[in-house]
C-alpha cells in the first residue's frame, strides 16, 4: 500500500502557506470526489459526475490510473483534502484498490465524510477483514442493484447524494461568505494602513522641511547681528534696524501638532 511519510517540522512559514491554501480552498475546492478502481470500468464514474455537475454541484473525477508500487499523487491529496465529500464507487476491483484505499485514508486524515455507493452490495457482501470493509465500517452507503456494473448512475443514487449534500453545502456557503467579509475587511484595513502610512510620511517631510527653513534663518540671524555690531553696520544703523524686524526662527514651530 503506498505511504507518505512527514520530514521534519513545518516552519512557520509553512504554516502560514497551508492556512492559505485552506482559504483558498473554500472558495475553490469541489462538492464532490469520486473514487473508484479503473479495472471496474469508467462509464459509472463518469456518468455519475456529469449528473451531480448538471444540479450544480462542483465534482473532481480522478482519471489517473496508478500502476503497481505508485504512490498516490501529491495532487491528488491535495484534491481529495478540497472536496468536502469523497464518494466511492465500490465494485468488485475497488475491494483489492490500494489506491482507492488509500484514497478513503485521505479522505478520513482530513476529517471529511467518505460515502459508499455499494453496487450489487459488492461492500455489504465483503470479507469483514478486507480494508476498504474495515475503512467504510458504520459509513454511509448508498445500495445499488445493476445487471451492468459500468452502466449508467440511478437517478436514486444521485438524488441521495443530494440530499446528504444538502446540509454541508450550506455550511460550506456560509463559511464562503463569512471568509470573503473578512477578506473584505483585510482589503479595507490594507488600504487605510496605506493612506496613513503616506500621510506620516508627508508628514515627516513637511516636518524635515521646515526644520531646514529655521536652521537657514538661525544662519541669517546670526550673520545680521554679527553685520549690526561692525563699524559699517553702525555708519547704516537703519538698515540694520530694519532688518531686526524680520521674523525669528523662534517664530516658527515645525511641530505639525
Amino acid at each position: 500500500m503506498p505511504s507518505d511519510t512527514d520530514t521534519g517540522t513545518d516552519s512557520p512559514e509553512q504554516g502560514l502557506v497551508q492556512r492559505a491554501k485552506g482559504v483558498l480552498d473554500l472558495f475553490f475546492g469541489y462538492d464532490f470526489f469520486i473514487s473508484y478502481a479503473h479495472a471496474d470500468g469508467s462509464n459509472y464514474a463518469l456518468g455519475l459526475a456529469r449528473l451531480l455537475q448538471a444540479r450544480g454541484y462542483k465534482v473532481f473525477l480522478d482519471q489517473h490510473e496508478y500502476t503497481a508500487g505508485e504512490a498516490l499523487h501529491h495532487a491528488t491529496r491535495r484534491r481529495i483534502a478540497m472536496s468536502r465529500k469523497l464518494v466511492v464507487v465500490v465494485r468488485p476491483a475497488a475491494l483489492d484498490s490500494a489506491w482507492v484505499v488509500r484514497e478513503i485514508e485521505v479522505s478520513l486524515a482530513a476529517s471529511k465524510t467518505p460515502i459508499a455507493i455499494d453496487i450489487n452490495a459488492t461492500l455489504a457482501a465483503a470479507n469483514p477483514e478486507r480494508p476498504l470493509k474495515r475503512l467504510l465500517a458504520d459509513r454511509i452507503y448508498i445500495a445499488e442493484q445493476k445487471a451492468d456494473l459500468d452502466g449508467v448512475p440511478d437517478e436514486g443514487t444521485v438524488q441521495a447524494l443530494a440530499r446528504s449534500f444538502r446540509t454541508a453545502r450550506l455550511e460550506t456557503l456560509r463559511l464562503r461568505v463569512a471568509v470573503a467579509g473578512a477578506g473584505i475587511f483585510a482589503l479595507l484595513f490594507i488600504a487605510a494602513a496605506g493612506l496613513y502610512l503616506v500621510a506620516e510620511e508627508r508628514a515627516v517631510r513637511i516636518e524635515r522641511t521646515c526644520s531646514t527653513i529655521v536652521d537657514e534663518l538661525e544662519r541669517g540671524w546670526n550673520l545680521i547681528e554679527s553685520f549690526r555690531t561692525t563699524q559699517f553696520g553702525k555708519l547704516i544703523a537703519s538698515v540694520a534696524e530694519d532688518l531686526a524686524k524680520l521674523p525669528r526662527p523662534s517664530d516658527f514651530n515645525c511641530d505639525p501638532g
